[in-house]
């Protein structure tokens, strides 16, 4: 069975505020560019201009086992404290639970 592991449509719709939808737009670039460059999705999530595709849904199909096994904790554990005003570009709980994953 294929599932959703991230849907910009859905988490878009969650709020009307459109800072909100600042703040998640750039929570999701950044997100998606480090799975990217990282190699641990297989589908590009941006549009030609480098801008995040609105209607961007991640599958598990379209994803490594690693990229998997950090939306299980290291995903939501990063976006905890992007809520506690974490910085967005402040990737080492992803780099840290990546490296873990991979033995290094």
């Amino acid at each position: 069975m294929d599932f959703k592991l991230c849907s910009v449509p859905m988490l878009m719709s969650r709020n009307k505020s459109e800072d909100y939808k600042g703040m998640m737009r750039e929570q999701l670039t950044t997100l998606m560019g480090f799975l990217k460059s990282e190699e641990l999705i297989y589908v590009n999530p941006f549009d030609a201009s480098g801008n995040l595709r609105q209607n961007f849904v991640l599958k598990a199909s379209d994803s490594s086992s690693e990229a998997i096994e950090l939306f299980k904790k290291a995903i939501p554990a990063w976006f905890n404290y992007l809520d506690t005003g974490g910085d967005v570009k402040n990737l080492s709980t992803l780099e840290k639970a990546l490296a873990s994953l991979r033995g290094k």
